[in-house]
């Protein structure tokens, strides 16, 4: 009896000790969860062709080229995120990328690694260095 006593009390100690403090996120920390977010967001908005939303969530330069590219009837992205680097003024996300299109009964395959630019508050991606995954690999015939 008294060593399930002991032991229930130090389950009790270890469990009112956890979980008190919780890790506050740094700023950088923040806003690199918020370009990545933003990534995700235009990664879904070009699967499902939503223009308002692509252009709410891209720079005027790389919308205007993104839009031109919707002619896919269907597209399936995947982004896997390698690093994020932060200065004064941007957000640099490093990824590599695959995607299947398909148009007229054609499925086409590629892949590639980008470096996605963000600024702004809230973030859009101004830039796509590198391979873009927005450039539909189907002719258009």
């Amino acid at each position: 009896m008294k060593k399930s006593c002991t032991l229930i009390i130090i389950l009790v100690f270890i469990l009112l000790g956890c979980g008190k403090d919780k890790v506050k996120p740094s700023a950088d920390s923040i806003l690199a969860r918020e370009a990545l977010n933003t990534i995700e967001a235009i990664k879904t908005a070009y699967q499902k062709k939503d223009t308002r939303k692509l252009q709410e969530r891209l720079g005027p330069d790389i919308a205007e080229s993104t839009l031109k590219e919707l002619y896919f009837e269907k597209v399936d992205l995947s982004f896997t995120p390698r690093m994020v680097t932060i200065d004064a003024s941007t957000v640099m996300v490093k990824l590599n990328w695959q995607g299947t299109w398909v148009l007229k009964d054609k499925s086409t395959k590629n892949r590639g690694i980008s470096d996605f630019v963000l600024e702004g508050s809230p973030m859009k991606v101004i830039r796509v260095d590198g391979d873009n995954p927005f450039h539909t690999p189907l002719a258009r015939n």
